[in-house]
């Protein structure tokens, strides 16, 4: 095999891997405003006020997925917030590294660390099914 067709290959790969991705965040964020909706109303559903209560983070995200929808936002801003957001979410994770101490994981016992694994096996393979199927 050549090295044209090798690359043509992984080519051809990395744009399935990367279509697969796309789809996968995109439903994640389309089920955003729904399940939290439902969560909202189950959460709320035993308390007197009979109301439930909208979290202030979904109307501002709707509003800002409207906004960005309706082209408002101009494509040189559009990439500077993309930006930011991906440098929030980088210093996000490292600062919950770094708060995260091995030896308290340890200390919450068996139950606890098998539950988490059965979570990291269950979105490794609701992710493998995505991929495989779609």
């Amino acid at each position: 095999m050549t090295w044209r067709r090798s690359w043509a290959r992984a080519s051809a790969s990395l744009t399935e891997a990367g279509d697969a991705a796309t789809l996968t965040k995109l439903l994640r964020v389309a089920m955003l405003v729904p399940v939290v909706l439902s969560i909202s109303f189950f959460v709320s559903r035993g308390q007197s006020e009979g109301r439930v209560s909208v979290p202030g983070f979904l109307l501002g995200f709707v509003a800002l997925v409207a906004i960005n929808s309706l082209g408002l936002v101009p494509p040189v801003v559009a990439t500077a917030l993309s930006d930011l957001s991906r440098w929030a979410l980088v210093a996000a994770i490292a600062a919950l590294g770094m708060k995260t101490m091995l030896g308290q994981i340890v200390t919450v016992g068996p139950r606890a660390l098998i539950l988490i694994l059965l979570e990291t096996i269950w979105i490794a393979a609701l992710g493998l099914a995505v991929v495989w199927f779609l």
